[in-house]
C-alpha cells in the first residue's frame, strides 16, 4: 500500500490523517515474525509506537532500509541526549537554561577512579535555587523535580543517581509558554501551552499580540532546529520571560501529542492538513530516511503562525 499506520486503534489523529489521504491506498500495519528478506508493507510508514517497543523499533529500521520512508525517522535520537542537544542550541543561537550534568553512581562497577563526586558548591553557584532536576533521557515528566534547596537536591540525587543520569538546570521564570508544532521541517504553528505533569497540561490559542517582535524568530529557530535534527514532525517548547526573551525548554518529541479534544480546533486542523501534505510530498519525492541528522540549515523557512 502507499501509506501505512503503525499506531494503536481508534487514534483520532490517525483517523483524521486517513480521511485527509482518502484518495490514497492506506491501512493499519500489524507485524509478527519477520524473515529476511522482506519488503516494507508501505511506501510511507507513519510510526507512532515503535519508540516504546524494541521489537517494533528494529522492524521499522529494517523497513526503512528496505525502502519505506518512515515518519519520524527510526534512526534519529535527539543529538543523543538533552545535554548534547545544548550544543545544537548554541550553534543556532537559541537561549536555553544553564545546565549541569550530574555523575551517575554505578553500583555494578566501582568507577570512583574515573567518576568524581559532584561539587555541590560549584553547582549552586552555577545554577542557583530553586532549580529543576530531571533525567538526561527523560520523557513525559518522569522523575522531574522542582528543587528548592541544596539539601533537597542532594537527597533526590542520592535516591536516583544509581538508576538515572540526571541534569540540574536553571529554573526559567516565565510569563507565557508555547508549544511550536513543526511539520515537514518548515511549517510552524505556535500554540499556547500550560505545562503540567500527568497529562494535565492545557492548550489555548496563541496570543500573537503578546508575541509581537519575537514570533518570527521563534518560528525560524524552530524550523532550523527541527531541520537540523532531521525529523519531519516535532514539537518544541518555548518559555517567554518577563523580558520577553524566548528560552527553549524542550526540543524533541518523537510522537507529538495531537488530540482534537485538547488542541484548539484551528490548530488541530492546521496540523492535520500540513501533515497530510508532508506525507504526499514524501510519496512523490522518493526521499529516504537518513541515519544521521543533516547539517544546520543556513536558509530557515517557516509557515504561518
Amino acid at each position: 500500500m502507499q501509506v501505512g499506520f503503525l499506531e494503536f486503534r481508534e487514534n483520532r489523529f490517525i483517523e483524521s490523517v486517513a480521511q485527509g489521504l482518502s484518495d490514497l491506498e492506506t491501512g493499519s500495519i500489524r507485524v509478527g515474525e519477520l524473515a529476511h528478506p522482506s519488503p516494507a508493507p508501505a511506501r510511507v510508514i507513519i510510526d507512532r509506537v515503535s519508540f516504546c517497543d524494541p521489537f517494533l523499533r528494529t522492524v521499522v529500521r529494517y523497513w526503512s532500509r528496505a525502502g519505506a520512508y518512515v515518519i519520524n525517522s527510526p534512526f534519529f535520537t535527539p543529538t543523543t541526549d538533552k545535554l548534547s542537544e545544548l550544543l545544537l542550541y548554541d550553534e543556532l543561537g537559541i537561549l536555553h537554561p544553564r545546565t549541569v550534568l550530574l555523575p551517575r553512581i554505578n553500583r555494578a562497577e566501582d568507577m570512583r577512579e574515573l567518576v568524581a563526586e559532584p561539587d555541590w558548591s560549584a553547582i549552586e553557584r552555577t545554577i542557583g535555587f530553586p532549580c529543576i532536576l530531571k533525567p538526561v533521557d527523560g520523557y513525559a515528566w518522569q522523575d522531574v523535580f522542582r528543587v528548592e534547596t541544596p539539601t533537597a537536591l542532594r537527597s533526590i540525587y542520592d535516591s536516583l543517581s544509581d538508576s538515572r543520569t540526571l541534569l540540574v538546570q536553571e529554573l526559567v521564570e516565565f510569563v507565557d509558554y508555547y508549544r511550536a508544532f513543526c511539520v515537514d521541517r518548515k511549517d510552524v504553528m505556535l500554540v499556547r501551552w500550560t505545562p503540567r505533569p500527568f497529562d494535565q497540561g492545557e492548550y489555548a490559542e496563541a496570543d500573537l499580540g503578546a508575541l509581537d517582535g519575537i514570533q518570527g524568530p521563534m518560528m525560524d529557530q524552530t524550523a532550523r532546529l527541527v531541520g537540523a535534527q532531521g525529523i519531519d514532525f516535532n514539537t518544541v517548547e518555548w518559555s517567554i520571560t518577563r523580558e520577553r526573551r524566548p528560552v527553549i525548554i524542550d526540543s524533541y518529541n518523537d510522537v507529538p501529542d495531537v488530540r482534537p479534544e485538547k488542541l484548539p480546533p484551528r490548530a488541530y486542523q492546521w496540523i492535520v492538513e500540513r501533515f497530510c501534505a508532508c506525507v504526499r510530498r514524501k510519496l512523490s519525492s522518493g526521499e529516504r530516511n537518513m541515519e544521521r541528522a543533516p547539517a544546520v540549515p543556513s536558509d530557515p523557512r517557516s509557515g504561518p503562525g
